[in-house]
């Protein structure tokens, strides 16, 4: 409330407390705009790092950006020994490879698809540097081609699934050294890998 006083020919106004407080909060209001850029700032960044996560998180549940992924799969090399020549590949669990072999695949290309065992890091053929045999579960393919590395399946498969075993005839026998990968061939990723002791 205001009061007035005369002195003399001058109008003197007093202001109580509650007054000065009133119009120096709307001075402020009106003047006083700093706060309002933190406030953005800061919404900005929690807006960029929601983008991000989702973004990272996309990428890493393969959504985007074909991320291929290699099957999770419990693969045993056995008969790993020095001087046998004859390996078994045991699928013991987890899941399946289905597309590991090219069944009844022309005679053009081996008949490995997404899984390939290597020796050594060279891939297993019939071409009797490598190898010399193969069976999946005692049946053997078909070798047809212009040369013994174009084998073809007849195994009415192409999967590669648990309690499958998958039996590799060597051309040497396995020295002290040796490796023995299987390799999902999309991803390049090793399932397994031994070296002979």
């Amino acid at each position: 409330m205001r009061r007035n006083k005369r002195i003399g020919s001058v109008e003197e106004e007093t202001f109580t407390e509650k007054d000065t407080k009133t119009a120096s909060r709307k001075r402020r209001l009106g003047k006083d705009e700093r706060a309002v850029s933190p406030v953005i700032g800061i919404i900005l960044m929690i807006a960029i790092t929601v983008v991000i996560a989702a973004v990272v998180a996309a990428f890493a549940y393969g959504l985007i950006g074909g991320v291929t992924t290699s099957p999770r799969a419990a693969l045993v090399v056995e008969d790993a020994v020095v001087g046998n020549n004859r390996i078994t590949l045991l699928h013991h669990g987890g899941e399946t490879i289905t597309t590991a072999f090219r069944d009844g695949a022309s005679g053009t290309t081996h008949g490995w698809d997404a899984l390939e065992v290597r020796i050594n890091g060279r891939t297993f053929a019939l071409d009797k540097t490598v190898g010399t045999s193969i069976s999946l579960n005692g049946s053997t393919p078909i070798t047809s081609g212009s040369t013994p590395e174009q084998w073809e399946t007849k195994w009415g498969t192409t999967k590669f699934a648990p309690g499958d075993e998958l039996e590799l005839k060597l051309t040497n026998t396995l020295k002290s050294g040796d490796t023995i990968a299987v390799v999902y061939t999309p991803s390049g990723d090793i399932l397994q890998r031994v070296k002979v002791p």
